[in-house]
């Protein structure tokens, strides 16, 4: 099962699956799906995870695998591809918040970091600026493109 680019026909299932997995999806629409990658089983969907561009930056966002599917490494794969998709836009570093998922995201190389650390395009982002809660563990991680040493 690959990740591949969402559209906006899986708005209401990305929502969905967010729902269910308790992570914020009011600040969506449609048109960010653009920037999400999706995991299909069927009909329906297992996996998403969007990513934000602020210049160099990027805000990783609603990583969520469904919970029938958790632990059979999709969110390793879902994580790849949007650090992959990153790197290709030129984006050199990842931040993002998380309430339940510290440990995943240490294991893959992101740091616990002070929210003043990430830049202002990616403190105003509305998931930063207002929907996570101050509570939510900043994490970043540099990333490398395949050509630099």
């Amino acid at each position: 099962m690959n990740p591949e680019l969402a559209s906006t026909a899986d708005f209401a299932q990305v929502r969905a699956l967010l729902l269910t997995c308790e992570l914020p999806e009011s600040d969506l629409s449609p048109s960010h799906m653009n920037n999400f990658l999706v995991l299909r089983s069927g009909d329906g969907l297992v996996g998403c995870v969007g990513l934000e561009r602020a210049g160099n930056a990027g805000l990783l966002r609603s990583l969520a695998v469904a919970p029938e599917s958790r632990g059979t490494g999709l969110g390793e794969a879902l994580l790849r591809a949007i650090e992959s998709r990153a790197v290709t836009e030129g984006i050199q570093r990842l931040f993002l918040l998380t309430t339940t998922a510290p440990d995943f995201f240490a294991a893959r190389g992101y740091l616990p970091c002070p929210r003043s650390d990430a830049p202002d395009t990616i403190r105003s982002t509305t998931e930063f600026a207002s929907i996570c809660p101050a509570s939510a563990t900043c994490m970043a991680r540099p990333l490398r493109s395949s050509t630099s040493s």
